[in-house]
C-alpha cells in the first residue's frame, strides 16, 4: 500500500487551488460511485420547496459525469 495519495490534500497554510479541488472532487466522485452506484441523493429534505423554486422544479442542478470533471 502506498502512503502517497493521488488525491491532493488541503494545505493548511494557503488556499487550495481550483485545479487541486477538481482533482479531489473527481477522486471523491469515483469513490462514491463505487460505494453507491445508483447515487446518494436524499429522496426528500426540509429544503425541497426552496430548492425547487430555485432550480425550476428540480432539487438541484444536474450532476456532470465524472469524465467531465
Amino acid at each position: 500500500m502506498s502512503s502517497k495519495s493521488e488525491t491532493p490534500s488541503i494545505p493548511i497554510d494557503r488556499p487550495i487551488s481550483w485545479a487541486d479541488w477538481l482533482k479531489g472532487r473527481k477522486a471523491r466522485r469515483e469513490i462514491s460511485e463505487r460505494l453507491a452506484p445508483a447515487g446518494a441523493q436524499r429522496m426528500r429534505s426540509s429544503s425541497d420547496a426552496r430548492l425547487r423554486r430555485k432550480f425550476k422544479g428540480q432539487r438541484g442542478l444536474p450532476a456532470r459525469p465524472t469524465s467531465e470533471l
